[in-house]
């Protein structure tokens, strides 16, 4: 057997020992993302009393810096609604939203990168109803995970959510 094939039959192994419990991790998350789409939920936030969208400050190596919709991606045996509920949670404390059904899927590409340059996301809507924690609230220089309300799109939405912008 060629050399290269050991090498991949080894790897392939050493994923099969891996189980979805334990999550993947995000080297090779990121490695695998390389070769399939990614399937993950968008939040768009809605103020009830309102019209006005809550968008959350992104500054990371990937997208930021600049205003995202909240999201995050599905794992392997997890929900949708799971997923959404732990993204609520995760991204802005709460805990006792509803999630009704999606309002739109949209497949969103990142001409520029291989990694994480693919998403197949199904898109939400949720009123909020509870508070949100004050001290989160962005200022004027926003900081990651900060959170912010916009009656309009801000031109700082990170590129790859251009396509969501009817939603906001």
């Amino acid at each position: 057997m060629p050399k290269n094939e050991l090498d991949l039959q080894s790897a392939i192994n050493k994923l099969n020992d891996i189980t979805a419990s334990e999550g993947l991790g995000k080297e090779l998350y990121e490695a695998i993302s390389r070769l399939t789409p990614s399937v993950s939920v968008e939040l768009v936030i809605k103020c009830p009393s309102e019209n006005k969208t809550l968008l959350v400050w992104r500054d990371d190596g990937l997208y930021g810096p600049g205003w995202h919709i909240p999201g995050g991606v599905v794992r392997f045996r997890e929900t949708l609604e799971t997923r959404a509920l732990l993204t609520l949670k995760n991204e802005l404390g709460l805990v006792n939203t509803k999630i009704p059904e999606p309002i739109g899927l949209h497949e969103i590409f990142n001409t520029q990168r291989d990694v994480r340059g693919h998403f197949l996301s199904v898109v939400f809507k949720i009123i909020l109803e509870e508070p949100l924690n004050a001290k989160c609230e962005a200022g004027e220089k926003p900081v990651e995970g900060h959170w912010k309300w916009f009656s309009d799109c801000p031109p700082n939405l990170i590129k790859n959510q251009e396509v969501l912008k009817e939603y906001i």
